[in-house]
């Protein structure tokens, strides 16, 4: 997704606001579907291994039709395929989240469950990265090949998952999504955590939506100068990983994910002050920044665990993958958000990118890449100050509901 914003400017012509329109709409129609499926996977009208193979399908052939292509027949073809693209993610990524809720319930080693998945998650990223620069792909080759790598391996993945993961969660029961939805209203707990996890997620994308016009535009970088970048950053975040997931153990979840929100402010906000040609710097400031990544990918899920036992305990439902969809909304809502914002921006600022780019533009670029980002980390931490989250509540819960 990181490439989508610039292959359709670059190649195919589309304009930054319409593509902000269309993301804002795929993510919005996006955000409608996850409670559903969430609902379907607690309602149990099909099994969770259905539910990730039919994602999975849907989302092969989105993939496809959006990054194997040579022209687009119409312009709102982005729209529909990008819909597609995140409805069949979600059908996959819900049950999926879900699966891993059931399968460890002890506080530290939920933490090592969502450390373990997101490890692979960055190999799966850093690997994709390293044959690109080795062969120097410009950015439409780079998204054919990744897109071809993910098939092959998203299927080995697919079949070692069926194959080898219990699914526990068979039996068909009855799940009020009214109910659902009052009694999540009602929990000041989660309602703090979502509003946190939107925040950060809002400060996450920006830099994600903007990353290639920002090398391209304020620092006069090339498509190799991005996947380098992107290479020492991915690197760098799996090097965070277990660093992250020790540190929550000997503090505790809420303090280690705090530690990393400011430290990677401090870090980012360096950004504001570099220059054409300073790529050198850039990757040292992606470097520290990637370290920090591996919190935020870790520490949010393995909470969100715990929040899921603690509403268990509280209203005597298990809603797992509602309240998981719940996450997943927030942060398609974050990047619909992002979009509508970034692009919006810029077409107002007759941004192209075939044209020499504007002063207005490069501040604006350099404000959202950098300076906003470090403003909304920065409210998370001192959100997260008051909000408390223990290995000794989560078993005294897990006692009352077992």
């Amino acid at each position: 997704m990181i490439f989508l914003p610039a292959l359709y400017t670059e190649n195919f012509g589309l304009s930054v606001s319409k593509i902000g329109i269309f993301l804002f709409l795929a993510k919005l129609i996006d955000i409608f579907t996850d409670p559903i499926v969430g609902w379907l996977n607690d309602r149990r009208v099909f099994t969770r291994k259905i539910l990730i193979i039919l994602g999975s399908i849907i989302s092969s052939v989105s993939l496809c039709k959006l990054f194997l292509i040579n022209t687009i027949p119409y312009e709102e073809y982005l729209l529909l395929w990008i819909s597609l693209l995140y409805f069949g993610w979600t059908m996959f990524q819900i049950p999926y989240l879900s699966v891993g809720y059931d399968l460890e319930q002890r506080y530290f080693h939920r933490t090592k469950l969502s450390a373990t998945r997101e490890f692979f998650i960055l190999m799966g990223l850093f690997s994709s990265l390293c044959i690109p620069i080795i062969f120097d792909f410009d950015n439409a080759s780079l998204a054919a090949y990744l897109v071809k790598l993910t098939l092959v391996t998203g299927t080995i993945g697919i079949i070692f998952f069926c194959f080898f993961i219990n699914d526990k969660h068979k039996v068909k029961k009855k799940v009020s999504l009214k109910n659902a939805f009052t009694n999540i209203l009602s929990h000041s707990r989660l309602k703090t955590f979502l509003s946190i996890w939107f925040i950060n997620s809002c400060a996450n994308v920006l830099p994600m939506i903007l990353f290639t016009f920002f090398i391209t535009y304020v620092l006069g970088g090339s498509d190799f100068d991005r996947q380098k970048v992107l290479f020492f950053y991915f690197l760098f975040a799996i090097l965070g990983v277990p660093f992250w997931t020790k540190l929550s153990k000997k503090t505790n979840k809420t303090l280690a994910w705090s530690i990393s929100l400011i430290t990677s402010s401090v870090f980012f906000i360096f950004v504001v002050f570099l220059e054409p040609g300073d790529l050198f710097f850039f990757i040292l400031i992606s470097c520290l920044t990637g370290f920090c990544l591996g919190a935020d990918l870790v520490l949010p899920p393995s909470i969100q665990a715990d929040i899921t036992d603690m509403h268990r305990q509280k209203y005597d439902e298990n809603i797992s993958g509602i309240l998981f969809s719940f996450i997943t909304v927030i942060t398609k809502l974050s990047f619909a958000v992002g979009s509508l914002f970034v692009f919006g921006i810029l077409g107002l600022f007759d941004f192209d990118a075939n044209t020499p780019t504007s002063q207005q533009s490069k501040y604006f670029i350099i404000f959202s890449y950098s300076i906003l980002p470090v403003v909304l980390k920065f409210c998370c931490f001192l959100m997260l100050k008051n909000f408390k989250s223990s290995e000794l509540e989560l078993i005294e819960i897990q006692k009352k509901i077992k």
